[in-house]
């Protein structure tokens, strides 16, 4: 929220919150669908008993229940289970390996690709998941020690992160190759054959849906909430994770939804690019990486109302991406930038 406000004004920055705050909700329903069907798994496997519906109301409201403690709510469960998530993927890496080596290779390896529209299309696919996270850097830095510089911040933010997220990625890749399968659920208990790592890989999965969905799909909503209707924090995320509620996951997680999924992410990340753009041309070339941090906080400041050069700048880039929505975001990126760059240069500096 705090560093877009240069970029699009004080009042103008709760446009981008709030763009930003749908695929969180949306991906928020998603992955506690996932969680619950793996926790459901776990029940039929152990005690013979199956309702998905349950499970999910029930994980939904354990969630909201984390989220009102914030960051703070689950910074010793990702402290304890981070060691045991990584050990989990390495375990299932090899395993798939070993169990599908002939039709990985048969279906993954051998097969031509292409450095076309669609090798970038999928590239941009699954950068866009993970690009809100880029928007809302500050939401999680602020939470950081003032001794830890930015070195430190990139080597925390990628040794937390892209491990778990190449292993996940491979995984589900090559299980999928290998097999047809799309569900996750399916996917990742494939992996396992043996019943008591099959209990704790659903577990595994569980946990996961939990701790990303907090950091990444109740935090940066509930402030963006609590910033354009004037509400607490412990309200906001209750309000975030009754929202999930509405996004029918159920629909989402169907096979004949992969299509509609991947337009989904696509014209989000068309209103999502430009952002990130509009905010990089912003801090680097404009600003020249210098910021008054207390005009930040000053409503009436240099910054107040809203800077309508990124308003227009953004519906430029959107424009741009959504006549190239199989590459969005990248699309959006140079119209984006560009424009903000030039519709600055005749409004006065501040």
């Amino acid at each position: 929220m705090e560093q877009a406000r240069p970029a699009f004004g004080f009042a103008g920055t709760r446009l981008p919150a709030l763009v930003r705050s749908v695929p969180a909700i949306v991906w928020f329903g998603f992955q506690s669908w996932i969680g619950a069907g793996a926790l459901n798994l776990v029940s039929e496997t152990l005690f013979g008993y199956s309702n998905i519906v349950v499970f999910f109301v029930g994980f939904q409201f354990l969630q909201i229940g984390l989220s009102v403690l914030g960051f703070h709510g689950i910074k010793w469960l990702e402290n304890i289970g981070s060691v045991f998530i990584i050990g989990s993927l390495i375990y299932m890496f090899f395993s798939v390996i070993g169990k599908y080596g002939d039709e990985i290779s048969t279906n993954l390896i051998n097969v031509e690709g292409t450095w076309g529209a669609p090798f970038w299309g999928a590239t941009m696919l699954f950068l866009c998941i993970y690009s809100t996270m880029m928007l809302n850097v500050s939401d999680y830095s602020r939470e950081l020690r003032h001794n830890v510089g930015p070195v430190r911040q990139v080597a925390i933010y990628a040794n937390s992160i892209l491990p778990a997220t190449l292993f996940m990625g491979l995984i589900g890749l090559m299980v999928s190759g290998a097999t047809g399968e799309v569900d996750p659920i399916k996917v990742f208990s494939s992996a396992v054959d043996n019943k008591l790592l099959l209990v704790i890989t659903l577990l595994f999965i569980a946990f996961a849906q939990v701790t990303t969905n907090i950091l990444n799909n109740v935090v940066p909503p509930a402030y963006a909430l609590m910033d354009v209707f004037k509400i607490e924090f412990k309200t906001s995320a209750v309000l975030v994770g009754l929202l999930a509620f509405a996004t029918f996951p159920w629909e989402l997680v169907k096979d004949e939804s992969a299509a509609g999924l991947n337009l989904f992410i696509q014209t989000y990340s068309a209103f999502l690019g430009p952002i990130f753009a509009i905010l990089v041309v912003d801090y680097f070339v404009l600003r020249k990486q210098t910021l008054d941090l207390e005009k930040l906080y000053d409503e009436d400041g240099p910054y107040k109302g809203v800077n309508w050069a990124a308003v227009f700048a953004m519906a430029i880039g959107v424009l741009a991406a959504l006549l190239f929505s199989g590459i969005s975001w990248y699309a959006s990126l140079l119209p984006a930038g560009l424009s903000y760059y030039f519709l600055m240069q005749g409004m006065p500096s501040a």
